[in-house]
């Protein structure tokens, strides 16, 4: 009776690890994603996204935007401003596995406008991609201004 006991225990704290270890992995996927699509590096942003990413949302209006394919989120990185990574507030967290899919609630944004997007995953040839982005704004604070975009040429 101990030593099945013991074995139970032994398998219990393998798959804990194996779960932990597949978490660290989501959280880095997703962190990779949203850190490189602030700093406008489309190449290391997109060696996280699946080539079939769907990446929308609601935008402050209620309208839901536009499909954001990788070309598109390639063409978006090309005319924004960077915001570095020390300036960043992202938080993964709800981290849920099924096999070879997961979804996790990434918490981000800019300094003066945030929102919460929520990640579907897929396990391809042992990594995991972001196949599926849909963000929502926190409301405006009241009397707080409207993000300036700068356009280049």
């Amino acid at each position: 009776m101990k030593k099945i006991t013991v074995l139970l225990i032994a398998l219990l704290l393998s798959t804990t690890s194996l779960v932990a270890q597949e978490e660290k992995a989501i959280e880095k996927a997703v962190l990779t994603y949203i850190e490189n699509f602030f700093e406008n590096k489309f190449d290391t942003m997109n060696s996280v996204l699946h080539p079939r990413l769907s990446k929308r949302g609601l935008n402050l209006n209620g309208q839901i935007n536009e499909d954001l394919p990788p070309a598109k989120l390639k063409e978006m990185l090309e005319k924004k401003r960077p915001l570095p990574v020390s300036k960043q507030q992202n938080k993964v967290e709800d981290i849920s596995i099924f096999r070879n899919t997961a979804r996790a609630k990434l918490t981000t944004g800019y300094p003066n406008i945030k929102w919460i997007e929520y990640v579907t995953l897929v396990k391809v040839n042992n990594q995991w991609k972001l196949i599926d982005i849909f963000w929502e704004y926190y409301p405006r604070k009241k009397g707080s201004k409207p993000m300036k975009r700068k356009r280049r040429n």
